[in-house]
């Protein structure tokens, strides 16, 4: 009796099954919400997001960067204005030649004002010359201009005459034939926009910077995929050494945009090469003319928002 007894109470002991089930659940939820964690962090860190997000609904004010580049004892040779207009897709190149009259005074040159005052004041009297507003600047000396050309791959230039030049100093000639196509790397281009070898004399010069840039730049948007990979490298390269304004935030912002217009697949820069008259070698004076066609360029390349905030309809 007692061992029929023990074997019924033995029956009646609660089983562990259940309290085993509900673990082996709870440890099943918490490995499956632990690894979508670790696999969110992952996806982050290694780019499984977009690096660069949906901007379809977004827009940017478009932007004019001054570019001046000096020679090795910090003498302007030339400079440029690079507009960007994301929301249009486009990129106009508004070259400027260092013996360019600045109308803060009507006297002095775009040379002599670097000379006396710096990146700040040249950018000063680019504004009051151009009628326009700078945002950022740059210098950029002989060697780094080189080396973004070289980053992007230069260009190939066929010229509209023979250009001749031996350098007295070093061995660094220009010899182009006649509209024979040659590939120019960035020393060469550095020369040809500072030699003498056109019979247009420093107009030439101007106008094959205006050439060189915008082919640059398109070249550029023809290979999209390398160069936004090149893009921190080009930036880096350009900061060295340089005086400028914009910051590695600034720059880190207006990226996203440019890689943008890289995805678009399109050849967006356009030269506006300054028009006027050349008073003798060393003074050029920007006709009225042009000015206003400078500043329609400008409104016609303004983001839609800088339009609606300045008419009323947006703040």
């Amino acid at each position: 009796m007692e061992k029929t007894a023990d074997k019924r109470k033995r029956r009646k002991k609660p089983s562990q099954a259940p309290v085993a089930l509900i673990y082996f659940v709870t440890l099943l939820l918490f490995l499956g919400i632990f690894g979508l964690v670790a696999k969110l962090i992952i996806d982050k860190l290694s780019g499984g997001e977009p690096e660069t997000p949906d901007l379809s609904q977004t827009t940017i004010e478009s932007y004019n960067t001054l570019y001046a580049r000096v020679n090795d004892k910090d003498v302007l040779s030339d400079l440029s204005v690079i507009r960007i207009a994301p929301e249009h897709n486009k990129i106009a190149v508004i070259p400027l030649s260092a013996f360019t009259v600045s109308d803060t005074d009507g006297v002095s040159t775009f040379r002599e004002i670097y000379a006396d005052g710096g990146i700040r004041q040249l950018q000063q009297a680019v504004d009051t010359t151009l009628g326009i507003k700078t945002d950022y600047y740059f210098t950029i000396s002989n060697q780094i201009f080189e080396d973004c050309m070289d980053i992007i791959g230069g260009f190939v230039y066929a010229p509209e005459e023979e250009l001749y030049y031996l350098s007295p100093t070093n061995d660094n000639d220009i010899s182009l034939r006649e509209n024979e196509p040659v590939s120019l790397s960035g020393l060469q281009i550095r020369l040809i926009c500072q030699y003498p070898v056109f019979s247009e004399g420093r107009q030439g010069n101007t106008e094959f910077l205006g050439t060189a840039l915008t082919s640059i730049i398109n070249s550029a948007f023809d290979q999209a995929d390398i160069i936004k990979d090149s893009l921190d490298l080009l930036y880096n390269k350009t900061v060295d050494g340089s005086n400028t304004n914009m910051s590695e935030n600034d720059y880190k912002s207006l990226r996203v945009y440019i890689k943008q217009m890289l995805d678009n697949k399109v050849q967006p820069a356009y030269a506006l090469v300054p028009e006027g008259q050349w008073t003798d070698e060393k003074h050029f004076i920007i006709s009225a003319e042009y000015k206003n066609k400078l500043y329609n360029e400008m409104e016609s390349t303004k983001a839609s928002a800088e339009v609606q905030t300045e008419s009323g309809e947006t703040q």
